[in-house]
Parts: structure tokens; C-alpha cells; sequence
């Protein structure tokens, strides 16, 4: 869609156009920072659980191997080395750090070495028995009371650890604590990973929802500036309708004042001019409120009318038009059964008589227009066709818009003010119907009523 800054109006949709893009990406970056922060969490609670089940099955298998070998010998040095191949006992020489050899046949296929845990037994008084696994160094002592811990080096390297109480098998005397634990450099560096995805996305995606809510705020306000366009014109238009009746009697009046002396025979002719100008504004107000009227769907009484009368009626009163124009106007309807349609019979006339009053102005001397009802499929289908001048192509989409004419030099020698087929196309709407026209210029028009029945 074009946007042209040049005006002011212009200038003001575009700049809704841009808060609307602003609120739109505003509103996302929200919402998706929102998600994306939800996301992370989740994906780090689930490691966490998984990995704090994975260091509680390490730790249980351990201690039950530890504390079976206390209770039967009393010495850690005859736990089985396919579990605790690098034990090292208090008071001994150890290699230290430890450096996991390839295929150990340990726990979970070497889960033990290649997850970096640690363990630490100690005496019930707290002082170390033993040690196995990876060694952290700097790793404070940590209490332990508490079951689950997580602790940092000195590096600020973060590591979990979970410790279980190691009691005789056969009278439960306590025999010291063991401490199990696991570096969680891979989760915290797969969790940078994963911030380092949702910090580079974000922009990203928020550059196409940006680019998707320009696009999206233009769609959204396309229609308004068409009914602001409408609105603008329909206000040039009526401004410019009311001004020429008001500037012909002021014209008038004018012209007659400068006059030392009037006559009585100009005196009636000004006020001749001035009674046209006032019905010709009087009409255009009125059809003005009717259309308002029509566009605010304001009730009006609706009872059972009788298609038939209406279409006589009209006939009726365009005979002597007809007849002095050298027009053939004939009407073509069933006598029986009567055709119906609920709806306000003062409107319908006007929706008949303005379709049929500007057939009847632009077929030349000699011509025909034939008025047609029938009646299909539960609705009435009324049909004018004439063998006018017809309506070239390019006109018949707008010749339904208010005070649009064909002729363009506006010479207005009708009188009209182009309301008349507007307010037909209202009135067809406002009874739940329809009015479209099929034309080829210097073959005529043929306009036809489509309206709900009542039966």
C-alpha cells in the first residue's frame, strides 16, 4: 500500500501507522522475552533434576558398598576397586589429582569418572576417611546436616553434592557420613550455550515481527484511510452542493438590492429563484438525513408491502414524465399472487422511483423503459431496464457512490445532486437486499433489485 507524506491526513496515518508497529513489537518483546525466559528455566529445572537423579543413584550404589565394607571389615581398602579404583585412605600417599583411565567397567559404564564426581567418606566427628573420584580443588568443607548442597570453588565453579549417613547393617551405630558429589561445568557451559541462543534469536526475531507489524499495522489501517478518503470527499462534495444553491440566492438577493426601484414582476421572479434554490436545498438536506438515517441503521416501521401497488404507484406518477419526454414506459408484473417483503413502503417507493426517474433521464425520445417484477427462490427480483445512452465501464463501480455523476462538468441541468442511486443502493441494503446494473454505452442499463420476500 502507497503511503504519501505529502499531507497533513497522510502524515497522520503514518505516524499511527509507526505506533502501531511500535506497540505491536513492544507487546511481542514482552511476551516473548517472557516465553524465552520461561524456557530457559525449564530446560535448566530439567537438568537439574536429571542430573541431581543421576548423582542420588551414583551416591546410593556407592554407599551401599561402602557401608557393607565397614560393617564386615572395618577398612575402606577392601572395597572393590571395579567401583573405587582410585581410593585413597587418609594418612596415605595417593595420585592426586586423579586421571580416569579409558574403560573402567564402574558403575553406569564409568558414569562415576566421566561425569567428574567426587567423594568424600567421613568419620562421625567429620574428619576425612577417604576420598575417591575426581579431587576439586579449593571446594570448601560443607556441613553435613544438610542432604543437598550446592557448592563453589574458589574459581566459582559450581558443583552439586548430596550427602547420605553410613550406619552398621546389623545395629545401625553410625560409622560416618559419605559424601558424593559432581561438577557442573557441562550443565552451567550447556546453559551459557543456551543463553547465548536466546540473546542472539531475540533480536532477530523481533527485526521480522518489527518488519511483520509495519505491514500488518498498514493493513490494519488501510480501511480507515479509505473511510477517511470517503469522508473527505463525501464532505468536499456535500459542501460543495450546499454552496451553490446558497450562493445563487445570495446572488440574487444582491442583484436586487442594488436595484433603486423593483417591480413587481422582478420582484416575483427573484423570489421565483430564490424558492428553487430553497427546495433544491431542502431536498439535498433531506436526502442527506435519510442516508444518515440508513447508515446508522435507525428502525424504521416495518410491516408487509405489497410489491405490485408499489411498482403501479410509480408507474402512476411517471406517466405524464414519461409521455412528455416521448418515452414508452410499461410495466410488467403478475397480477397474482401478491408479492411481499416486509419493510418501510415509503422507502421502497423511493428505491424504485429513483432507479426508474434516472432511466427515464437518460434514454432519449422514442426510447423504452420497462419496469419488471418476479418473483424466485423466496425473493422479489425487480428489474429497469432502459435503451438509454447506458454507462460506460469504468463508471458503472463508483456510479453507486454518493454524489458521484458521469457527467463531470457538473452542469447540474437535471437538478440532481448524485444521491439518487446512493440512496437506492441504501434503502436495498437496509431491507436486507441488493441493487447492481449490467450496462454497455449506446445499448442502455439494466438495473435490478434483488429483496427478501416475507413468504
Amino acid at each position: 500500500m502507497a503511503w504519501d507524506i505529502a499531507s497533513k491526513p497522510n502524515r497522520l496515518f503514518r505516524r499511527s501507522r509507526w505506533q502501531l508497529t511500535a506497540w505491536y513489537t513492544g507487546v511481542m518483546a514482552v511476551v516473548l522475552g517472557l516465553s524465552g525466559l520461561g524456557v530457559y528455566e525449564a530446560i535448566a529445572h530439567a537438568h537439574r533434576v536429571t542430573a541431581d537423579r543421576e548423582l542420588k543413584s551414583v551416591a546410593e550404589t556407592v554407599h551401599d558398598a561402602v557401608e557393607e565394607t565397614l560393617t564386615t571389615n572395618g577398612q575402606l581398602e577392601t572395597v572393590s576397586q571395579t567401583l573405587l579404583p582410585n581410593l585413597c585412605v587418609a594418612g596415605e600417599d595417593c595420585l592426586v589429582p586423579f586421571e580416569p583411565s579409558q574403560g573402567h567397567p564402574g558403575h553406569q559404564d564409568g558414569t562415576l569418572y566421566h561425569g567428574s564426581y567426587y567423594i568424600r567418606v567421613l568419620e562421625p566427628d567429620g574428619t576425612l576417611m577417604a576420598t575417591a573420584g575426581f579431587y576439586p580443588e579449593g571446594l570448601p568443607v560443607a556441613s553435613i546436616e544438610s542432604s543437598w548442597q550446592t557448592l563453589r570453588d574458589s574459581e566459582g565453579n559450581q558443583y552439586r553434592q548430596i550427602t547420605l549417613p553410613l550406619s552398621a547393617l546389623d545395629d545401625q551405630t553410625p560409622l560416618g557420613s559419605l559424601l558424593v558429589g559432581r561438577s557442573f561445568s557441562d550443565f552451567a557451559a550447556y546453559l551459557a550455550t543456551i543463553r547465548w541462543i536466546i540473546a542472539l534469536s531475540l533480536p532477530v526475531t523481533m527485526g521480522l515481527i518489527a518488519a511483520a507489524s509495519w505491514w500488518l499495522a498498514g493493513l490494519a489501517l488501510e480501511p480507515v484511510q479509505v473511510s477517511y478518503r470517503k469522508i473527505q470527499q463525501f464532505t468536499a462534495d456535500a459542501a460543495h452542493e450546499l454552496r451553490t444553491p446558497l450562493t445563487a440566492v445570495q446572488a440574487t438577493a444582491e442583484s436586487v438590492m442594488r436595484l433603486p426601484n423593483i417591480s413587481d414582476p422582478e420582484a416575483r421572479e427573484t423570489l421565483q429563484v430564490i424558492t428553487r434554490q430553497n427546495q433544491r436545498l431542502t431536498t439535498l438536506v433531506s436526502d442527506l438525513l435519510l442516508l444518515s438515517r440508513l447508515d446508522t441503521q435507525s428502525p424504521a416501521p416495518m410491516a408487509a408491502c405489497c410489491l405490485q401497488d408499489v411498482l403501479s404507484d410509480i408507474e402512476e406518477e411517471l406517466a405524464a414524465l414519461a409521455i412528455a419526454s416521448d418515452i414508452h414506459l410499461i410495466l410488467d408484473q403478475p397480477a397474482q399472487p401478491p408479492i411481499t417483503v416486509m419493510g418501510n413502503e415509503a422507502h421502497l417507493y423511493r428505491l424504485v422511483l429513483n432507479v426508474v426517474s434516472n432511466a427515464l433521464q437518460h434514454t432519449p425520445a422514442d426510447g423504452k423503459v420497462m419496469m419488471q417484477l418476479r418473483q424466485t427462490d423466496r425473493q422479489a427480483v425487480i428489474t429497469v431496464q432502459d435503451t438509454g445512452i447506458g454507462i460506460d465501464p469504468k463508471d458503472q463501480a463508483h456510479i453507486f457512490d454518493r454524489f458521484y455523476r458521469v457527467n463531470k462538468d457538473r452542469s447540474r441541468q437535471s437538478g440532481g445532486a448524485g444521491l439518487g442511486l446512493a440512496i437506492a443502493k441504501a434503502i436495498a441494503q437496509a431491507h436486507g437486499g441488493d441493487i447492481q446494473v449490467q450496462s454497455q454505452p449506446g445499448k442502455g442499463s439494466t438495473f435490478t433489485i434483488t429483496l427478501p420476500t416475507s413468504s
